[in-house]
């Protein structure tokens, strides 16, 4: 059997866990995030990993104006000390009736061996690219838009509409960064603008998160009172939660980044929203908590046999 056929007769599992020997110490070694399914009112939501990018120097992209002592104290306190930095890229799909909405596309194919899983991970799960209808862009960052396109240049999702904030684009295109328009001039013809509260397909509020990038978004999901809160790339680690004012030389405006996340944050807790995070570990959905007067990352509970979670 091989690797996609192993994929398919996955299906829905989480995750496919590596063979442990009663003398062996648990490892994160070949530990394959494959989809969530989720039921979420009327809708159904699926996540998928893309991959990972293991960060070879976590320190100074993390807490750039910080000290390195700072640095390795906040790891240990999140306890990530025994492990590599890594940033997950985790995939939200909703189906509602006949439409399949994506946020993001990841990577795309071809830039390393460690992402531009997505196509991958959506075919083991019986949602083949061409069924995509939607893809509503985040933001502009390439591992958010990568995978609009195929390497040949083709579409990825041949038969998708796209959204993207004004802002956001307005602020790309008038950059010197042509990768970033070429993509965006190739789905211009198939590109709706979009701005802060609007609604999309009548259950998607569109909330503006500026920082990271100018016109970047979040994206609150409301089902019979019920509210699930993407908020991108308002954190990258939960050493960022833990520590909001840490920031990552990613964000554009690194001073209104810390604001928005701070806010994201408060938020998130007072409301016990659910929300679900581009980059926190696989799959990034979860609840923010407080421990000792500071945010915590509390991530949603699943069992490993479980194919279905009712939100």
């Amino acid at each position: 059997m091989n690797r996609r056929e192993l994929l398919k007769s996955i299906g829905l599992s989480t995750v496919a866990l590596p063979l442990l020997s009663a003398a062996s110490n648990f490892t994160s070694k070949a530990i394959q995030p494959s989809g969530l399914n989720f039921k979420f009112g009327d809708l159904d939501l699926f996540l998928f990993s893309d991959g990972t990018n293991i960060l070879k120097e976590p320190f100074p992209l993390i807490a750039p104006n910080k000290t390195e002592k700072d640095f390795l104290n906040a790891t240990k306190e999140c306890y990530l000390d025994q492990q590599p930095i890594a940033f997950s890229l985790n995939i939200l799909l909703i189906k509602k009736g006949e439409k399949y909405i994506l946020f993001d596309t990841g990577n795309g194919l071809g830039k390393n061996e460690n992402v531009g899983k997505l196509l991958e991970q959506m075919q083991a799960t019986n949602i083949p690219a061409h069924l995509i209808t939607d893809v509503i862009l985040t933001h502009a960052h390439g591992d958010h838009i990568g995978g609009i396109l195929l390497p040949d240049g083709s579409y990825a999702f041949k038969n998708a509409n796209y959204y993207i904030a004004q802002k956001e684009f307005d602020f790309w295109m008038q950059e010197n960064n042509q990768s970033t328009k070429n993509i965006l001039e190739k789905i211009q013809t198939k590109l709706t603008l979009i701005n802060q509260d609007d609604i999309l397909f009548d259950c998607i509020k569109t909330v503006e998160i500026p920082g990271h990038t100018p016109g970047h978004l979040a994206f609150e999901i409301a089902q019979n009172g019920k509210v699930l809160k993407h908020i991108a790339d308002a954190v990258h680690s939960p050493i960022l939660i833990r520590y909001p004012e840490y920031g990552i030389k990613y964000d554009r405006d690194f001073d209104l980044a810390v604001s928005t996340r701070i806010k994201v944050l408060e938020e998130a807790y007072q409301k016990r929203q659910i929300i679900v995070a581009m980059h926190l570990p696989w799959p990034g959905i979860g609840y923010i908590g407080k421990r000792d007067g500071k945010y915590d990352w509390i991530p949603l509970s699943f069992g490993s046999n479980l194919k279905q979670i009712q939100l």
